[in-house]
């Protein structure tokens, strides 16, 4: 597996933890602590986020991804809470890029006040309305693109990056629009 740069493993986790927030349940039943009013719930879970591994292998080479590089960690990190991930690296041979499809139930609106997504412009993904922005780490010169959109109240997030020290060798902005068309079909509606 190729290594993804430092700064990519702190601006995601900054992000899962702007995303997750800062509360969380309690495991357990109700217990009473010193007062009666004050007690502690279980808070019970919601839905699970759509799953971007289960895109149709023959929609993910269709669109120049390999296939046989899906994995669905990123960065190396098999989970984040509330996340579901896939992960490609882009056309086979020596491939400059990967894609990686982040799904989460969080809202798209919350995701992008988040002052680490700027430089954002509104565009089209097929029917869709979506996003386009750049984060902190990505230069004005970008080594990597994402796009954000919603797709049946999952907030989904294509993430176009170099891989490791690899020199850009497209525009990854046009390239994860492109992906981003490919795949969106396959998208919940």
């Amino acid at each position: 597996m190729r290594l993804v740069g430092g700064r990519l493993l702190a601006v995601v986790c900054a992000s899962a933890l702007v995303l997750t927030g800062c509360g969380g349940s309690t495991q357990g039943s109700p217990v009473a602590s010193g007062d009666a009013s004050t007690e502690s719930t279980t808070m019970a879970a919601g839905p699970e986020p759509f799953d971007p591994c289960t895109i149709p292998k023959s929609a993910v080479t269709a669109s120049g991804l390999d296939v046989s590089t899906e994995r669905s960690d990123f960065a190396g990190i098999g989970t984040y809470p509330g996340w579901k991930n896939c992960t490609w690296d882009g056309p086979s041979g020596k491939p400059w890029y990967y894609l990686a499809v982040m799904s989460s139930k969080n809202s798209i609106d919350e995701y992008l006040n988040s002052p680490q997504n700027d430089r954002q412009v509104p565009v089209r993904v097929g029917s869709r309305d979506a996003v386009r922005y750049h984060a902190p780490y990505q230069s004005d010169l970008p080594d990597g693109c994402d796009i954000a959109l919603d797709a049946g109240g999952n907030l989904i997030i294509f993430k176009l990056d170099t891989i490791g020290s690899e020199e850009t060798v497209g525009d990854p902005c046009r390239e994860v629009s492109r992906h981003a068309s490919d795949l969106e079909a396959f998208l919940p509606k």
